[in-house]
């Protein structure tokens, strides 16, 4: 069940772990920064990780199809589809409360999904926030 922004488990299950008595940004890319040293190989063992990963895989064959027929459309599809799978994993599967290679495995899917959204969006000309 949704939990209203204040309450424990929704800010335990945040991926970036912005919340207020983290440490600020500092945190958040120390955090982030950790992410990317650990994750080295990535194990998918649920259908939705699985689905989210291949969805981000698909940036580079997004951007060339953008580019082929000069159509930004075709992107936004694309980053619409990865926010759809993002959402997906995210609802159905614990990232903070995970543990060992799962969690870091989470993690990392988090840090490349906002990535991706956020380089698609950048191409696109839209502004996006440090943190939401």
């Amino acid at each position: 069940m949704p939990h209203a922004a204040g309450e424990p488990e929704a800010r335990e299950r945040h991926c970036d772990g912005e919340h207020a008595d983290r440490g600020g940004r500092a945190a958040i890319d120390h955090d982030r920064g950790a992410v990317r040293r650990e994750a080295g190989a990535i194990a998918l063992t649920d259908t939705r990780e699985r689905a989210l990963a291949m969805k981000l895989l698909r940036f580079a064959e997004a951007l060339e199809d953008v580019e082929a027929d000069y159509r930004p459309n075709v992107l936004t599809a694309y980053l619409f589809d990865v926010a759809g799978a993002y959402s997906t994993f995210y609802d159905a599967l614990s990232v903070l409360k995970a543990e060992g290679a799962e969690r870091t495995t989470r993690l990392a899917l988090c840090d490349l999904t906002g990535q991706v959204l956020r380089t698609g969006l950048e191409l696109l000309g839209i502004r996006v926030p440090e943190r939401m």
